[in-house]
């Protein structure tokens, strides 16, 4: 741990912090530095210590949750100054490091009154089962209490992990002056076959392979790029019992090559996809439509590792349900489905509609 903690310093220190300084760039100036002042946090914690008592290991595992989550938030800094995009990076594709802001939130931000959904819970950390190496901490709600416990060095793995590729990276691109007509150019394509319904995979294989040729060394959780094209790949894999069924996993897979389009171009795709929406969507929205009550549910419907994913879902579902809705019901049941087996991408691609609904 403490050699990816030293190369995840050197890799920091390769971005010429002094000249972002003279140029007066100082957004990337104090993202470096921040990054810098958080690796000696996370560097202190990893010294070995002895006669620590329970104060001390508060203190310490604070300071690490909080310099964990500032981080973060520096590495997008540096993604969106360089590519002046915000979706360059997508840290949250790691569990380990997804759960990371709701567990600091839980036990630094706002442990006597944390919003989770509509409700307030109370979250009280055991100051007695913290070590180097974990914690546990209670989330209490009004009719359940909730053990949470967390492996601090695999969260910590799965920073540096991520980290370290990602800086190789963002410095490849403060570097790299070439630019993006290829990929300009395939996207297009992709987009004229998907639209005339005609086999896209070969172009967008073909994009893929240009863009990890480039950047051989970048992983899904550093690309909303191959974050997407995964996201496609595992649509497309999708078992689909009808043709009502395959037309909304197509208009998903839709979604996301107008997202690769919108990532490439850093511009909005403004041309209608052109289609009707498929049956189980055009439903939705008309049940939404006429139940504004549920509306508030669309919130938590953005990230299926949020707490209140799953039961948000079930409230839609039940409410389809008890309005004999068949084809919501259908639609709810595909997403409940892929996310009782943790098909987390399939999950994200099947609830894209929803966050697509324009509330009137």
């Amino acid at each position: 741990m403490k050699d990816l903690a030293r190369i995840n310093r050197e890799k920091i220190e390769k971005f010429n912090f002094d000249l972002y300084i003279k140029n007066k760039n100082y957004q990337m100036a104090s993202a470096i530095g921040a990054l810098l002042t958080c690796n000696d946090i996370q560097m202190s914690f990893l010294k070995e210590e002895s006669n620590l008592d329970k104060g001390d290991y508060s203190l310490r595992l604070y300071a690490l949750l909080q310099a964990l989550f500032v981080s973060i938030d520096s590495l997008y800094v540096i993604a969106y100054s360089l590519t002046k995009s915000k979706n360059f990076i997508n840290i949250n594709s790691n569990a380990d490091l997804r759960a990371l802001k709701y567990i600091r939130n839980d036990v630094v931000g706002h442990p006597s009154n944390r919003i989770i959904s509509s409700d307030i819970a109370y979250c009280l950390l055991d100051d007695n089962s913290i070590t180097k190496e974990s914690f546990d901490y209670y989330v209490y709600y009004d009719n359940e209490v909730v053990k949470k416990s967390v492996n601090i060095i695999d969260t910590l793995r799965s920073y540096y992990l991520e980290s370290n590729s990602l800086l190789d990276n963002l410095y490849q691109i403060e570097n790299n002056k070439n630019d993006n007509t290829i990929y300009k150019s395939l996207i297009e394509k992709v987009i004229n076959d998907y639209m005339n319904e005609k086999n896209y995979s070969k172009n967008l294989d073909e994009l893929i392979k240009e863009y990890k040729e480039e950047f051989p060394n970048l992983k899904i959780s550093n690309s909303r790029i191959l974050w997407r094209y995964d996201i496609i790949k595992k649509l497309e894999g999708v078992k689909t019992k009808n043709n009502d069924e395959k037309e909304l996993v197509s208009y998903c897979i839709g979604i996301e090559i107008f997202k690769i389009y919108e990532l490439i171009n850093k511009t909005k795709y403004e041309i209608s996809m052109n289609r009707r929406n498929p049956k189980y969507i055009s439903s939705l929205y008309r049940f939404l439509n006429k139940n504004r009550d549920l509306l508030y549910l669309l919130d938590n419907l953005k990230n299926c590792d949020q707490p209140v994913f799953y039961p948000s879902l079930c409230k839609l579902y039940n409410a389809a349900m008890k309005l004999n809705n068949e084809n919501v019901i259908a639609y709810i049941k595909m997403i409940k489905e892929a996310y009782s087996y943790r098909r987390d991408e399939v999950v994200y691609g099947l609830s894209l509609p929803f966050k697509q609904y324009i509330r009137k």
